[in-house]
């Protein structure tokens, strides 16, 4: 074919130059003499000759024949010229040497003509040299104006995109920019609205691509024009999509930003922190799991509705960041069966025109996309009123969801539906500002957005009920996923939670297509995993009693629309008919049931959520990817163990199952699950009823623990899940398992934490286990047991893991815990050597990473304080040195420590040693370096939980030689803390402020309760110095606590009136003062 086109140019070159050699030939320009047309001819005989062969034909010899035919007006031979040259590049037939002259020329040239025929040669140049070589062209070809013609406009765009992709970090921005606005002027003027040119689709893509790749590269240019380019990419998003022939073209407008959104939106800019095991902390370790939004990278097949099952990471984005997944799709052209008349008009146009046209808003997609992710969230919001619709029922072309109801191509519709994903993600708090109710008299911000909320709800709902196409279906479901993460349920009308988990269990029942059941089942899970359920929600997931439907309506009290909402909810329940059927497949297709478990008794049509997950995890033809989306959904139950609790017979097998699955990321799901499950219940006490039902769950599921524990090349995190699930199995159901059970499992800690062979994160998880066991009544008193655990966390504690080494530190904490309250109750005393090996491990972490650190200081101060209470030991000098350095490097956390949790933790640890008389005694010179450090921090630290802290250690402080000189400036600090108490540098402190005010108005009582005749002089001069602030929050604090914590500061002034007679009378006048300034009776 090329052969072809290239013969065609030559003859006709060929032809011209016969016909400039016949007398009478009228041709344009000036006539060529006898020398110029052998020129030309010898010209073409020697580029025939030497087709090929590299530097055979100068490119300033075709320069200057060209020049000589363009100063004659030659325009037939000139453009014959281009033709031919373009048809040899093209075909490498014609290596020219220094073809760089010839660009130069032609650059010249398009300065001020803009010829389609030089243009394509200037292109085809182009593209044939080497992507260095094009770096000196881009100051001349970045500013050449747009051609009117489409076609020429059309190649110029394509030379200026073949050169600015070669560009690299040696882009000038100035440039670029200045190209960008050449590129959308044209556009806003309106210059191709009457086009009838068959190139415009292409000339408007190729803008649009060439728009996208600066867009990426220049964030300033960006943020600078948001207008124009938001404008730019809406104008063109409905191009094509109506089917007439040619295309609409509408002129674009700038889109002004909307001021409120600008003023009240939120950064929330990257949120996507791992979860890990360096967040396990509070009650056992363990922080109760909240779920984040995840990436899925799924390998896709070659078909439209295909997607493999593979290793899913931990954390997975619910947006897939490749912008281009609608390719994967194939570029289908098949319309919905309910599309418009547009449509199907669409449909008999010819396919290579609805391909051009699709690829214009394609392109539109790309740029928009690039754009959202130069700009910032905040500055995002302020345009959600132009992308997507501001209220229900708008029938607006120029926004994403339109587009991805009607566009006639899927390709179109995912990729805008994948674009609605990315710019909802993250904006939560921006949504939180939705409230359905306001005053009548006007519009707040806050109901316009909440109609854009309800809006988009039901434009994802309608998509769902219309769409076929398993690649559109998938995104519109994340999409929907992750804006049902960030709506705030309960600031909007009810109604539409049914409306769009009607056709989500549709999808999520058919299980046709795997990725189309797992992103259905996603967006449940989010919905479940909202912290608040509302009763509409509630009810839509199978949160209730566990009566039939026909019971629980009549209990059910809808506000509004109760007879259409009654209806919604029966359509939810599952059938009879489907209640019959999946108990026939689970009797087929169901593992067999747990050892040790009662018959589990019929489950709530209402709750057909976990009705299906089961049925999908007792199936055994479920796909991984599916079982794992399964317990996803089960771990958000989890968060209303309501939805669970009573269902323990059915969960037990379901997680056996997966513990036992040969793919690896579902045994480790089902591993996640059973441990978030465990740590809920765990932190609700069962009912009686309940209490067999959990012990039986447990031990049904201890063998299946084990084997999957011991399988063979079991990966470390599915370990350590099992390990962390056996720790949140609860003290009740703990104490309820038979002896031998219980010694089985402590012994198989036990073995994993001594394992030296064992990763060390497994055997942290094991030994953190352990340590929570040793808080268990039938453990606690176990000294043997205590100290086992003891050695075991030694040889951890030195790992090079830090999070082994914080494991391990909570866990020594936990143990120091554990040998504190048995000193109480028990003879038996922990040896001297372990203890003193404890108190030198622990002294040593304090000098750790902060979290190791905030777990040391606790430990450190439950030994020191064991150490206290022991008996006179031989080695006293040992005991009192490793005292000494233990409590200065506690003071030392306290003092330069950088987390406030290490602060407060140390506070609380002095706190416990300041009680004992020997911690004063024994240690000379402690208060020197205690008491400045404590009222340094209880003035000027900026986090009010270490100031009550802090404060505490005081209360603690019982005579008042242990203050000795420092009696005057721990007055002083406690006034000027009360002072400056309501100085918030931070409102998140606000909460804590009462608290603060109220440790600090005890404290003040007790020091004077301490204080002697002498301290009063100081106390009368610090006090007036400060009255005007402290009498108020003094009574504020006294009027705002409880009667019974509020005794000490209404009997403070009596007591101290009781001491007037008692007290010299140089000291009378100061301590009268003071018990006016106190008194609250008056």
């Amino acid at each position: 074919m090329d052969g072809d086109r290239e013969k065609q140019a030559h003859d006709g070159l060929l032809s011209i130059l016969n016909a400039l050699n016949t007398p009478g030939e009228c041709l344009t320009g000036l006539p060529l003499d006898r020398a110029s047309l052998q020129e030309h001819r010898q010209l073409l005989h020697d580029i025939r000759r030497a087709a090929g062969v590299e530097q055979g034909i100068t490119a300033e010899r075709v320069k200057q024949l060209l020049a000589d035919a363009d100063q004659r007006r030659s325009n037939d031979l000139l453009r014959a010229w281009h033709l031919w040259l373009n048809e040899l590049v093209l075909t490498r037939r014609l290596l020219l040497a220094r073809p760089q002259l010839l660009v130069e020329w032609l650059l010249e040239r398009e300065a001020g003509n803009g010829v389609a025929d030089e243009l394509q040669l200037l292109h085809t140049l182009l593209k044939s040299l080497p992507g260095h070589v094009l770096q000196p062209f881009w100051p001349v070809l970045s500013i050449l104006s747009q051609p009117q013609d489409v076609e020429a406009a059309l190649l110029l765009v394509m030379c200026q995109d073949t050169v600015y992709v070669e560009l690299g970090e040696s882009e000038d921005p100035k440039l670029s920019q200045y190209l960008a606005n050449n590129l959308l002027q044209p556009h806003y003027e309106g210059r191709w609205v009457s086009a009838q040119s068959e190139k415009l689709p292409l000339l408007l893509a190729h803008t649009l691509q060439l728009l996208q790749k600066i867009v990426s590269k220049n964030c300033d240019y960006a943020e600078q024009h948001v207008p124009e380019l938001m404008g730019y990419v809406l104008a063109y998003l409905p191009y094509g999509n109506c089917g007439e022939y040619p295309a609409k073209l509408h002129v674009p407008r700038r889109v002004q930003p909307a001021q409120q959104a600008a003023a009240y939106g939120t950064e929330e800019e990257d949120q996507h922190q791992p979860t890990s095991s360096l967040n396990k902390s509070g009650s056992g370790g363990k922080r109760s799991k909240v779920r984040k939004v995840r990436n899925r990278n799924h390998k896709q097949k070659s078909g439209p509705s295909g997607e493999a099952a593979h290793n899913a990471p931990q954390d997975r984005l619910l947006l897939l960041s490749n912008l281009d997944y609608g390719c994967l799709t194939g570029d289908t052209e098949a319309c919905t069966p309910s599309d418009s008349e547009g449509q199907q008009a669409q449909a008999d146009a010819p396919k290579a025109l609805r391909q051009l046209q699709a690829s214009v808003r394609i392109s539109a997609l790309h740029l928009m996309s690039a754009l959202t992710k130069q700009l910032s969230r905040r500055c995002l919001y302020g345009y959600w009123h132009a992308i997507f619709p501001s209220e229900e029922g708008s029938q607006s072309q120029h926004h994403l969801l339109h587009m991805a109801k009607y566009d006639g191509n899927s390709r179109c519709r995912a990729l805008a539906l994948q674009l609605a994903g990315q710019l909802l993600y993250g904006s939560k708090g921006y949504l939180s500002q939705a409230h359905s109710r306001g005053p009548s008299t006007f519009t707040p911000f806050s109901v316009s957005l909440a109609r854009c909320v309800m809006a988009v709800y039901r434009s994802l709902t309608a998509i769902l009920e219309r769409e076929f196409a398993p690649p559109v279906l998938t995104q519109c479901l994340k999409c929907l996923a992750i804006l049902v993460q960030a709506t705030p349920f309960d600031q909007l009308e009810m109604g539409f939670v049914y409306e769009f988990v009607l056709p989500v269990k549709r999808l999520a029942k058919s299980g046709m297509n795997t990725p189309v059941a797992v992103a259905a089942l996603m967006v449940m899970e989010m919905l479940v995993a909202t912290p608040r359920l509302t009763q509409e929600m509630s009810s839509a997931v199978g949160l209730g009693p566990a009566q039939r439907i026909e019971v629980q309506m009549e209990g059910l009290h809808l506000e509004r629309k109760e007879e259409r909402e009654r209806e919604q909810l029966e359509e939810l329940c599952d059938s009879e008919t489907e209640e019959n059927e999946q108990e026939q497949e689970q009797k087929e297709e169901q593992v067999a049931p747990l050892q040790g478990l009662h018959e589990p008794s019929s489950i709530p049509r209402n709750s057909w959520l976990l009705r299906m997950v089961l049925r999908y995890l007792s199936c055994l033809s479920t796909e991984p990817l599916l079982q794992l989306e399964c317990y996803q959904v089960l771990l958000a139950m989890t968060t209303h163990i309501g939805l669970l609790r009573k269902q323990l017979a059915h969960l037990g097998p379901a997680i056996a199952s997966g513990l036992m699955y040969g793919n690896a990321d579902v045994r480790l799901h089902a591993a996640r699950c059973l441990d978030s499950m465990g740590y809920q219940m765990a932190h609700v006490q069962p009912e009686a009823s309940d209490r067999d039902l959990e012990l039986s769950f447990w031990l049904g599921l201890l063998p299946h623990i084990f084997n999957a524990f011991y399988a063979e090349a079991a990966p470390g995190p599915l370990k350590s899940a099992l390990c962390d699930s056996l720790s949140n199995m609860g003290v009740v159901t703990f104490e309820d398992l038979p002896t031998g059970q219980r010694r089985s499992l402590v012994a198989f800690l036990s073995g994993c934490s001594s394992d030296d062979a064992e990763d060390a994160l497994v055997r942290a998880a094991a030994l953190r286990a352990l340590a929570v066991f040793a808080h268990h009544p039938s453990l606690k008193a176990n000294l043997v047991f205590v100290e086992n655990v003891a050695e075991l966390t030694l040889r951890l504690t030195s790992d090079s893991q830090v999070a082994v080494r914080i494991k391990a530190a909570w866990a020594l904490g936990n143990i120091s815990d554990a040998l504190l309250t048995g000193v109480s109750g028990n003879s038996e005393r922990v040896y001297d050597a372990l203890l003193d090996r404890l108190i030198q491990t622990a002294t040593k972490c304090c000098g750790d990473h902060d979290k190791v650190r905030a777990n040391a200081v606790r430990a450190l101060g439950n030994l020191l304080q064991l150490q206290l209470l022991e008996v006179q030991r031989q080695d006293v000098a040992q005991e009192k040195t490793l005292a000494q350095a233990a409590i200065i490097k506690l003071l030392d956390c306290m003092r330069t420590a950088g987390g406030a949790k290490v602060k407060w933790n140390a506070c609380y640890a002095i706190g416990s040693l300041v009680k004992h008389r020997a911690f004063f005694s024994g240690s000379a010179g402690l208060g020197d370096l205690l008491f400045p450090s404590l009222c340094q921090l209880i003035v000027q630290h900026a986090n009010f939980k270490v100031r009550i802290n802090a404060t505490a250690v005081l209360l603690q402080v019982e005579q008042r030689t242990d203050f000795d000189s420092h009696f005057a400036l721990v007055w002083r600090s406690l006034l000027e803390a009360l002072e400056r108490s309501n100085a918030l540098d931070s409102f998140e402190e606000y909460n804590h402020r009462d608290g603060l005010q109220q440790q600090l108005c005890l404290a003040i009582v007790h020091l004077l309760a301490l204080a002697l005749p002498i301290d009063l002089p100081a106390c009368h001069a610090d006090l007036e110095h400060r009255v005007d602030m402290v009498v108020p929050n003094w009574r504020r604090v006294a009027y705002r606590m409880i009667p019974e914590q509020s005794a000490p500061l209404f009997t403070c002034s009596q007591l101290l009136d009781q001491r007037l007679h008692s007290t010299a009378v140089m000291q009378r006048p100061a301590l009268n003062f003071i018990v006016k300034t106190l008194r609250l009776d008056s």
